[in-house]
């Protein structure tokens, strides 16, 4: 497989010169927080990677940070969230691991996604609940924001989990894309929903529409009881959608633990 070669450069925003990093560094340090040292997370640009141009920030711990940018002010605003833990500072190489692996999830290896994580930068218990929870949907599976705010005991709370998406530090690593709307429709999406539908595209989904998951070939799996269902079993009326995730084909259900139901196995 090809593999991208470009190099990883030091990043202010896409207009604006890479050699500008330092300058906004030190910008930046003159209004750190107080309390001491802080760990270091080496930061950079992957100004041409397959989600598009993103600043990365990577500790001692793990990935710490995937940011989009899509406006000239990103680039200053990740700075300013990842100062909440961490001193940033330029370092090409510790992001360069991040752009290959994501080069080679978007061309169609989905165990490629293997750097350890940092959810230092993850704002309170409940966000952490939920994006801990979403670890564990693995590609090739969806849910929706109301069976995810039901996984971590908050059945009400679809849109406080809309909101922990939108703030998801590590999109794509932790998986936000995997969420949708109760119809199936994307919903919203940190880096766009065209990304969001390619992302789903590339772990096996299919499409009715431009922005809604298609069901053909895919099966309802319930996380309690370990059954997957076919759209069309009649059975499948009998259980709780709050425990519902839909996998793109009975071998991705079979793989996560799951098994037909006795109508869906003969």
């Amino acid at each position: 497989m090809k593999q991208n070669t470009a190099p990883v450069e030091d990043f202010t925003s896409p207009e604006q010169n890479p050699a500008d990093l330092p300058s906004l560094l030190r910008a930046g340090a003159e209004h750190r927080p107080a309390g001491g040292l802080r760990p270091q997370a080496g930061v950079g640009l992957v100004p041409a990677s397959p989600i598009g141009p993103i600043l990365v920030g990577v500790s001692a711990q793990g990935i710490a940070m995937i940011h989009f940018l899509r406006t000239p002010r990103d680039p200053a605003h990740a700075l300013s969230a990842l100062r909440r833990r961490f001193d940033p500072v330029p370092d090409s190489s510790a992001v360069s691991g991040v752009r290959d692996e994501l080069d080679r999830f978007m061309a169609g290896d989905q165990s490629a996604l293997r750097s350890k994580i940092d959810l230092s930068l993850v704002g309170g218990d409940f966000q952490r609940r939920v994006l801990e929870r979403l670890l564990e949907v693995g590609p090739g599976a969806i849910l929706t924001y109301s069976s995810l705010a039901a996984w971590v005991n908050a059945p009400h709370a679809s849109r406080a989990v809309g909101g922990a998406m939108h703030d998801n530090p590590i999109p794509v690593y932790v998986p936000c894309h995997r969420v949708v709307r109760s119809d199936l429709s994307l919903g919203g999406y940190g880096g766009g929903l065209d990304l969001k539908r390619r992302l789903l595209e590339i772990e096996g989904f299919s499409f009715t529409t431009r922005k809604t998951v298609a069901q053909d070939g895919a099966v309802w799996g319930h996380r309690k009881t370990k059954i997957y269902c076919r759209p069309d079993c009649h059975a499948l009326a009998r259980a709780n959608p709050a425990n519902a995730l839909l996998f793109r084909d009975e071998t991705r259900a079979a793989d996560a633990g799951m098994r037909a139901c006795r109508l869906c196995a003969q």
